[in-house]
């Protein structure tokens, strides 16, 4: 009764009462030689560690001297401009020299109104009385959308608001002070209709990403205001693609965070699918084709604050680092998916066995509903997904990030506070989604969102637009 499952965010129930260990019987008999046999791994590892860091602390180079110009590009414009002493008389004085300083300027945003004036002609020999007359003029250029603002102000705002945090209403406060007052109202229009624009590429990117063998999925939560004198709590879901990098993209399905809207987004995928321990996703763990990965960040996070205070969180979580050192020294070797997925069975599963005998050991020390007990059963109910990631070379060892890409809607909501209703909550996952795109694909946001809303998109073939997909941009 004391230390057995009670929830439904565990994993299926087992003879021992907890989710399951990791490992097979085989292992578990041999749990006492586990310490024994995890030491030495966990200071070879260390070790190299500490030569990796040494190597780095080397080939750092000085920051002392380190010249203001090196911050900006070498072909930035440079305005010189030459001071003389007072009393300085060309005729009776030669120059031996110049001592210069440089200052980086900034010019404040300007507004200017971009005139198509198309000439419509005719032929001189035709007569006004012909039945027939050939009347030549330019077409007229369309863009993504039909409004009075022009790609390069559409993609301000967008990128301003999404990757920025500024909302609509201070943008128009600034933009007063040089003297163009449009309306809140009419901005926000505008981006409905840019949202609405880049819907079909947005639907494309979604497809795009699906496909890929390997995602990371979370969600995060948005208020949305469209109660009279309170607002309610949706949630954006974030998919990404953990194999390809071909991207992010962020679903909203009426603020829901059930079950059913992972079965919607998730139907028919084969592949494999790391989350933190949300219980809607358990749901996929006995489903042919799908491998549910867990994330040792949310694990090592519930041991974080108690470390201080306890010395069995204290030791978990020197444990877990053994782990993300491992990680590392495999990156600065750049190592192939084949050798971390060697190194990891050889290095990272015993460790693994350990930690997860010493965790059963202590767990006996703690009543439910102690931080501590919480943290332990936390990391039972998710253990068997932990462990995954040692099976192939490709996976991480945490959903990290996918967290990353869904930082900047946090910071979002803390500017602009919440959605007026649920298209409004849809064009935020459209702009977050290709905002996170652009960052991926190492593509600058503003260049990308003013090139496509150039474009006439609604015209465009479905091959045109997976061009315009942030990772086909380049």
């Amino acid at each position: 009764m004391v230390f057995g499952r009670r929830s439904e965010k565990r994993l299926p129930e087992s003879a021992s009462g907890w989710a399951g260990t990791l490992f097979d019987e085989q292992w578990a008999k041999e749990g006492s030689l586990a310490q024994v046999e995890a030491l030495p791994i966990i200071k070879e590892i260390k070790q190299q560690a500490g030569q990796r860091r040494s190597s780095r602390r080397v080939s750092r180079p000085s920051r002392k001297g380190r010249a203001y110009a090196s911050y900006v590009p070498e072909n930035i414009e440079r305005q010189v401009t030459e001071i003389y002493p007072e009393g300085y008389d060309a005729e009776r004085m030669v120059i031996i020299g110049h001592d210069r300083s440089e200052h980086l300027c900034l010019r404040p945003s300007s507004f200017y109104v971009r005139v198509e004036d198309r000439v419509i002609c005719r032929l001189k020999e035709a007569r006004s009385t012909d039945a027939k007359v050939d009347i030549l003029e330019a077409p007229l250029k369309k863009q993504a959308v039909d409004c009075f603002a022009d790609a390069s102000m559409l993609a301000e705002i967008i990128t301003a608001k999404f990757a920025y945090h500024q909302p609509e209403y201070r943008q128009c406060e600034r933009w007063k002070e040089l003297g163009v007052n449009i309306p809140t109202s009419t901005v926000n229009r505008w981006v409905h209709d840019a949202a609405d624009a880049l819907y079909p590429l947005y639907k494309l990117q979604v497809r795009q990403i699906l496909q890929s063998p390997y995602l990371q999925v979370d969600e995060t939560s948005v208020q949305v205001a469209d109660r009279k004198g309170k607002t309610r709590k949706g949630y954006l879901w974030g998919v990404r693609d953990a194999m390809h990098s071909q991207g992010v993209f962020f679903h909203w399905k009426d603020g829901s965070r059930s079950g059913a809207v992972a079965d919607e987004l998730f139907k028919g995928y084969q592949g494999a699918i790391q989350s933190d321990g949300y219980e809607v996703y358990s749901r996929f763990e006995n489903v042919q084709g799908i491998v549910l990965l867990g994330c040792m960040a949310h694990v090592r996070r519930k041991f974080e604050h108690l470390a201080a205070d306890d010395k069995n969180a204290a030791h978990i979580i020197e444990t877990i680092a053994t782990l993300y050192e491992l990680e590392e020294n495999l990156k600065h070797k750049k190592a192939p998916p084949e050798e971390v997925e060697t190194e990891r069975k050889a290095k990272a599963y015993p460790i693994l066995k350990y930690l997860e005998t010493y965790m059963l050991d202590v767990h006996k020390q703690y009543t439910p509903g102690e931080a501590m007990e919480k943290a332990l059963r936390y990391a039972f109910a998710v253990w068997i997904r932990i462990g995954r990631y040692v099976q192939d070379g490709r996976f991480n060892i945490d959903n990290n990030l996918m967290e990353q890409a869904i930082r900047p809607i946090t910071l979002g909501r803390k500017n602009y506070l919440f959605c007026g209703n649920n298209e409004g909550a849809e064009n935020n996952a459209i702009f977050y989604t290709f905002i996170a795109c652009c960052r991926e694909a190492d593509i600058e946001p503003y260049k990308w969102m003013k090139e496509v809303l150039s474009r006439p998109l609604p015209d465009m073939t479905e091959e045109e637009l997976t061009k315009m997909l942030p990772s086909n941009f380049k």
